[in-house]
């Protein structure tokens, strides 16, 4: 009853309000993934400023720590951390972890190499014959998820870089991850004549929803889950989602020495 009354108290302040009076502070494993989440951004990125604007609105301040996400996921796993931020809905994962009220929708989207990738799909099986490129411990869909370990043509590299540089050289022939994360990085790591060498396959693969983390069994995760998911509420009905969702349109979580023009995608 008692962490119920702070709860009530802190939902009527405002952030600012909140943050200076602050009854919990948790630690999160992020990762990069620019430009959702990275270190290196204005707010930790884009979801992470969601994230930490959403348990601020419950009286919470959170601490990011990044990582690789393999690694993010073992220390949360292990108690060490309260979530990890981000991953896409798998059901997979259920038996670990809380996927909190969804804090976004992306496209998972096909980007190929031009000479040797294909130019249309509709079906999974389809791509068969082709090299697929995927990025260590990432749970893509659950479709996806289940084509890769069933599928002999699919080859793991440790980050998205590297698999964009795989698909460039030629190494493969497709590779899935989120549009807006595979066009940032594009624009970000690799020159013109490079991006000439891929393009985007449609149709895209799927749109999934994004959530927090949150270890089962570990410290007070349905407490967690809780003030995530009502301060994510909160932000819905002021209207904030939006103006979030517009400063990424705007390029506002970039890198300030690093920037792109989000208007020429």
């Amino acid at each position: 009853m008692r962490t119920l009354l702070f709860i009530g108290l802190f939902l009527m302040l405002s952030p600012g309000q909140a943050l200076a009076h602050a009854w919990l502070k948790l630690k999160i494993a992020t990762t990069e993934y620019a430009p959702y989440t990275s270190t290196d951004m204005e707010h930790n990125g884009y979801i992470n400023h969601i994230i930490s604007r959403a348990f601020l609105e419950t009286g919470v301040i959170v601490e990011f720590t990044s990582m690789s996400w393999e690694d993010a996921i073992e220390a949360a796993s292990s108690g060490e951390y309260d979530a990890v931020s981000y991953g896409n809905f798998v059901r997979s994962r259920e038996d670990e972890f809380w996927h909190s009220d969804p804090i976004s929708a992306e496209n998972l989207v096909f980007y190929v190499n031009k000479s040797s990738g294909p130019k249309r799909w509709s079906s999974l099986s389809e791509l068969k014959e082709y090299k697929m490129g995927v990025t260590e411990q990432y749970l893509y869909s659950d479709e996806l998820a289940d084509y890769i370990k069933n599928t002999s043509t699919t080859k793991t590299y440790e980050s998205d870089n590297a698999n964009l540089e795989a698909l460039i050289e030629g190494e493969t022939d497709i590779f899935p991850i989120d549009e807006l994360t595979g066009w940032y990085l594009l624009q970000q790591n690799f020159s013109s004549g490079e991006r000439e060498e891929v393009s985007l396959l449609e149709p895209r693969i799927s749109t999934v929803t994004t959530h927090l983390l949150v270890p089962k069994g570990k410290g007070d995760d349905r407490l967690v889950l809780a003030l995530f998911n009502k301060g994510l509420e909160q932000l819905t009905l002021q209207g904030e989602m939006k103006r979030f969702k517009q400063l990424l349109r705007d390029g506002f979580y970039q890198h300030p020495g690093e920037q792109i023009n989000y208007d020429r995608r």
